[in-house]
């Protein structure tokens, strides 16, 4: 399979469950990692972690029980998706997981965030989010010990933890401002009712005539995963300017206003195809009975990287740096690829990745992922020519 990967893709997620939402008391915040914790929940050896990993997390944990912190609070644009990793992080510290009641990426974020921010009620601890180097001014910085950059993924190393001399697109600087601990794959989403004989292989097939009418997608004028998946498949030499004008023209009236209202349209019957589906919500729909399934494209297809920023002033930090440390475990691990996501390690799909291949992103010849710098610079002049050809 020829992949041409790259990153920094915000995704949508499902409707079909949200990740009910509360606030906690603030606890004291504190900016250090707590030293020691040899004894503790975690075992180094059976989570697949160095021993300084888990004595990290056992420290953090002992830390938030100290200070009262009894739950956790994490903004995502994949709440359904992330359901089965919620629940585990739960069943093995007796910590829940609360958040934003509706999937939150784009304006709507920002709003929340600023809002935290102006009114001084920090309510929440993590965020999550494909293009979380967009959200820096909102972070603190934090060094994940417990991951570990694969070797073959070293010259993205920045795109998973930024090191000291990488820099956003905005010049902000961005050491230890986030981690990356899994992939996520975007593909073909198909309501398989209404494909028929239809059965495209590559990016390309979707500019056919034939298609008109047949796709789905969100508005490319809007930021997020709907604006992103031209962006990049231009970048990434899948498609050309007249191939995505194409596309859009054969999408026609099902260019939904959110990328969530285009999944929601997919899983609905209204078209039979979506274009720059997520594998994680189309996975979510079809285990949930909804006759739809994911696949990827003959070629070209991409990944993003997932990126979990600690946020200022979070009111419950040592359970903010034990889930950002977590996230490398085998449990977490286990959990992510059960979504349709990747995790870094890919020993850690085993199981689910002769059923799923992409959860093991080394089966699908991932070596590289674009720098969401190089992404994020270019962004404004390619947005401008898909206004012009809408005439906006």
């Amino acid at each position: 399979m020829n992949l041409k990967p790259v990153a920094g893709l915000a995704v949508a997620a499902s409707l079909l469950l949200a990740v009910a939402g509360c606030t906690a008391s603030p606890a004291p915040a504190g900016d250090e990692t707590p030293s020691g914790g040899s004894d503790g929940p975690i075992d180094a050896t059976a989570e697949g972690v160095s021993q300084e990993a888990a004595d990290t997390m056992n420290a953090l944990y002992a830390a938030a029980k100290d200070a009262g912190e009894t739950e956790l609070s994490v903004i995502s644009g994949l709440n359904q998706d992330m359901a089965p990793v919620y629940e585990a992080f739960t069943k093995e510290f007796g910590i829940p997981i609360t958040g934003n009641e509706q999937d939150e990426i784009g304006a709507p974020l920002i709003q929340d965030l600023q809002g935290q921010v102006t009114s001084g009620q920090h309510r929440t601890d993590v965020l999550h989010n494909p293009n979380g180097q967009q959200y820096v001014k909102f972070a603190q910085p934090y060094h994940v010990v417990s991951l570990t950059v694969p070797d073959e993924l070293k010259s993205s190393a920045n795109e998973i933890q930024p090191g000291a001399d990488y820099k956003t697109a905005t010049g902000d600087a961005a050491q230890d401002m986030w981690e990356s601990p899994f992939l996520g794959f975007f593909g073909l989403g198909t309501f398989l009712p209404r494909a028929g004989a239809l059965a495209p292989t590559q990016w390309s097939d979707l500019a056919d005539p034939k298609y008109a009418g047949q796709i789905g997608m969100g508005a490319v004028t809007v930021p997020g995963p709907n604006q992103d998946a031209p962006i990049y498949l231009e970048e990434n030499g899948a498609l050309t300017d007249e191939q995505v004008q194409a596309i859009l023209k054969n999408a026609g009236s099902n260019v939904k206003g959110t990328y969530g209202d285009a999944i929601a349209g997919l899983m609905q019957g209204q078209y039979a195809f979506m274009f720059g589906a997520p594998s994680s919500a189309i996975m979510a729909a079809a285990a949930k009975g909804a006759p739809v399934k994911f696949s990827l494209m003959s070629e070209d297809n991409y990944v993003v990287t997932h990126k979990f920023l600690l946020l200022k002033d979070a009111p419950h930090p040592n359970l903010g740096k034990l889930w950002l440390e977590w996230l490398n475990t085998k449990t977490a691990g286990e959990a992510i690829a059960e979504t349709g996501l990747a995790p870094l390690n890919t020993d850690f799909a085993a199981a689910k990745s002769d059923e799923v291949p992409w959860t093991d992103w080394k089966k699908s010849n991932v070596t590289e992922i674009i720098s969401s710098t190089k992404i994020d610079s270019e962004r404004d002049g390619i947005v401008t020519k898909f206004k012009q050809w809408l005439g906006q």
